[in-house]
């Protein structure tokens, strides 16, 4: 890679959230209001991790407009960091922060994630769809692990190589042919919320329209984790059942090809292609994980 090329892309990175963040609302009432519905629930076993008196101090790296951060700090009364390289993004998320009165609970810091090093671990690091847009998402997850604390965990959401794929080659296929109006108006028929349209838009940019990422697969992320002395705990890859068979979830995983083209070309339902992993440094197990 030439060595510009790392700061290149976190520019025009940072120039396209700054036109407008991702998870953007109309309003930082309607962005509150999200936040008050508790989008975590989403991820069934970070949700349950947040449940646990014992994780107090979390870290969000790429916080965005701030929706994960302040329903942590909301919903659990987590204290929270969050980390973000987009100046108009922290500012809604603490408006947000404000308006939901969590400013006590919340901190928030303009700067790259690799250069964040607060000379201290977290009970709990998140980072949710954000490592994939850097210039080197295995450099970036290294540098998330490394923020862990000893019994600490490590919450990831990342495009999935072959979930992703069936995705972006139906939108680029729409692109081509008809336009971005028309990929845009077909992105709306499947999305399931299209109730504010500034939220929309925000989330096709970022899925169809963004100008850098990468996908990855459980197979490759596991390589990651055990170099890193993490152990998985739970994945979206089977449904948050027993992570122990590494074969059988790298096997199911090839399927998820298949499932995405099914679901966003024959069934119109949407199908990002996107997938989480939770994992714990000690390499405690699942049970102990969920207590």
């Amino acid at each position: 890679m030439h060595p510009s090329a790392p700061d290149a892309i976190t520019r025009k990175v940072r120039a396209f959230y700054e036109e407008m963040p991702f998870n953007f609302y109309g309003s930082a009432a309607a962005a509150a209001e999200q936040v008050q519905r508790n989008p975590i629930r989403a991820y069934p076993d970070l949700d349950a991790l947040l449940s646990d008196d014992s994780i107090a101090d979390v870290l969000e790296l790429g916080c965005g407009a701030g929706w994960a951060t302040n329903a942590m700090a909301l919903a659990y009364g987590k204290r929270v960091t969050a980390v973000d390289m987009t100046a108009s993004a922290l500012a809604r998320a603490a408006e947000v922060s404000h308006l939901n009165g969590t400013s006590g609970r919340t901190e928030f810091v303009h700067a790259d994630l690799f250069g964040f090093n607060p000379g201290r671990r977290f009970d709990l690091v998140v980072s949710i769809g954000v490592l994939h847009h850097t210039h080197d998402c295995r450099r970036a997850f290294a540098h998330a692990c490394g923020l862990v604390a000893e019994d600490g965990f490590l919450f990831v959401g990342l495009y999935h190589l072959y979930g992703r794929d069936a995705f972006l080659a139906y939108f680029r296929e729409i692109l081509a042919r008809d336009g971005e109006a028309a990929a845009f108006a077909r992105f709306a028929e499947i999305s399931p919320d299209r109730t504010d349209a500034t939220h929309l838009q925000s989330w096709f940019r970022d899925q169809v329209l963004h100008p850098q990422e990468t996908q990855h697969s459980l197979e490759e992320v596991m390589g990651w984790l055990d170099a890193a002395g993490l152990a998985l705990v739970t994945t979206s890859i089977n449904t948050y059942g027993d992570p122990d068979n590494r074969s059988d979830l790298f096997a199911q995983e090839k399927n998820l090809l298949a499932l995405s083209d099914r679901r966003n070309r024959v069934e119109g339902r949407y199908y990002p292609g996107f997938f989480t992993v939770l994992a714990r440094r000690d390499g405690a197990g699942t049970a102990d994980a969920r207590r």
